[in-house]
């Protein structure tokens, strides 16, 4: 779970920080920034796993367009920083499960221009660390108001040393992998094109090991009907694609995984039955193979009992039915971003879907003895006043998860002499039970309720 995340030289972020909730909506004009920081989210997941230039290649924006810019030409360097719990055991690839002392953890990394020879520029790794955040100072942990339960399975605090240092030598870097269950490692760099992070493959240092798999699992949809709807290989991945080009593979995946002789389509009926609450017709769910092509295919069965395959169905169905599958999979964990959850819904609707969502999340508030499913967490974006009028109540205050406005504002940075913009987050003010979302005590920090009642009656809310 994502509990924090820095920013400072990434397209419209400087000196950028926001806590996050298990759920979290962001609102917010075009061009404010909302995609940007979805955007950063995808960039560290990346990291994780690839190397720099394969980890920004499929961002939006040449390499070099990352860089903020400002009047004075482009920042030279990327900082990023985030805090996350981890889940308190891992298994690596080879089967070897450790059980983690320490589950609240920073991560920090720094990407920097280099030009490589005359003209020409690369972008590296100049920096990265990895530390374990202590109790008396995770202020995450005390906002949420974990149950007793949450505490005792997911909040650990047994490590002291960091995990992760960089020191610099001449024109040369020293990445530390610090002793973990085994010997430490260092990997002197000149020219780092990876992170340290991508190179943990097992358990052998399993809190890093088990931070690398947190991000990896970190994923933002940008669902694409034209994929969604075309039958799928049956050499295809099983785990939902950002794109939802092979829906019909995990569709058939989880009704294989969670079938009975009672529930024949398993927890395809679950996923009917919501979405023939968002969207009413919809009856039956299934997906079946092919065997003649070798593919997979959806069929949805409407309200006068006929089957209709997923080429023939609505684009908005489509985008509900994937969110709806990933968030229903007994594999899904870790962070979703979600853009736009409007797109295709009609307004009265729209309503229930973002309620709907929000139960799909792990509450640390809520956590019981029971629970073991993985941890799970959600963050939309979106510019519509419906979705903002599902999150806040007649007192036009959040009813209970965090929401954010995007925006720009100036910075007059008079030793530059310029005035920059940058990208701001700014919570609508929260009820008596708590903030979740930490913006300091400026009261400018704060979204008034005027400003909340003015994008409320930008259209109708009414659902």
């Amino acid at each position: 779970m994502l509990t924090r995340i820095e920013i400072d030289g990434f397209k419209t972020f400087e000196d950028f920080a926001v806590d996050l909730a298990p759920f979290v909506a962001i609102l917010g004009t075009n061009a404010a920034g909302k995609s940007n920081l979805f955007d950063a989210i995808q960039l560290l997941s990346n990291l994780a796993s690839q190397d720099v230039s394969e980890a920004i290649k499929g961002l939006r924006g040449e390499p070099m367009e990352l860089f903020r810019r400002t009047c004075n030409g482009r920042s030279a360097r990327m900082r990023f920083a985030v805090e996350v719990l981890i889940d308190p055991s891992v298994r690596d690839p080879w089967g070897s499960e450790v059980n983690l002392g320490h589950t609240r953890l920073r991560y920090e990394v720094t990407l920097e221009r280099r030009e490589v020879r005359p003209g020409i520029e690369r972008v590296q790794v100049a920096f990265e660390a990895a530390t374990p955040i202590q109790r008396p100072d995770d202020a995450w942990a005390e906002r949420i108001k974990p149950t007793p339960a949450f505490r005792q399975r997911q909040l650990k605090y047994s490590r002291k040393k960091p995990l992760l240092t960089t020191d610099s030598q001449d024109a040369s870097l020293n990445f530390n992998v610090h002793q973990d269950g085994k010997a430490g490692r260092v990997r002197p760099a000149s020219a780092a094109e990876a992170t340290v992070l991508s190179s943990i493959t097992n358990a052998e240092f399993p809190h890093l090991f088990a931070l690398r798999e947190e991000m990896r699992t970190w994923r933002l949809l940008q669902l694409d009907p034209a994929l969604l709807r075309r039958p799928v290989p049956v050499t295809a991945d099983d785990l939902l694609t950002p794109d939802g080009a092979n829906l019909a593979a995990v569709l058939a995946r989880i009704k294989a995984e969670t079938l009975t002789a009672e529930r024949p389509m398993g927890a395809l009926s679950d996923i009917a039955a919501e979405l023939n609450a968002l969207i009413p017709g919809v009856m039956t769910l299934n997906a079946e193979l092919d065997k003649s092509a070798s593919e997979y295919r959806v069929d949805l069965t409407m309200r006068d009992g006929l089957p209709f395959s997923s080429r023939v169905v609505s684009d908005g169905t489509l985008r509900v039915l994937a969110l709806l599958t990933l968030l229903h999979d007994p594999r899904h964990r870790g962070l979703v971003c979600f853009e736009e959850p409007e797109n295709g819904v009609h307004p009265a609707r729209l309503k229930q879907l973002v309620r709907s969502l929000q139960s799909m999340v792990t509450r640390p508030a809520e956590f019981g003895l029971a629970d073991a499913a993985p941890l799970s967490q959600l963050l939309l974006n979106s510019h519509s006043p419906v979705v903002l009028s599902a999150l806040v109540g007649p007192d036009l205050r959040p009813r209970g998860d965090p929401v954010l406005f995007a925006d720009t504002a100036s910075v007059v940075d008079p030793a530059a002499k310029e005035v920059r913009r940058r990208t701001r987050l700014r919570p609508v003010l929260p009820t008596s039970q708590g903030e979740l979302i930490d913006s300091g005590n400026d009261p400018a920090a704060h979204v008034s309720h005027f400003e909340v009642e003015k994008l409320l009656n930008t259209a109708s809310a009414e659902a």
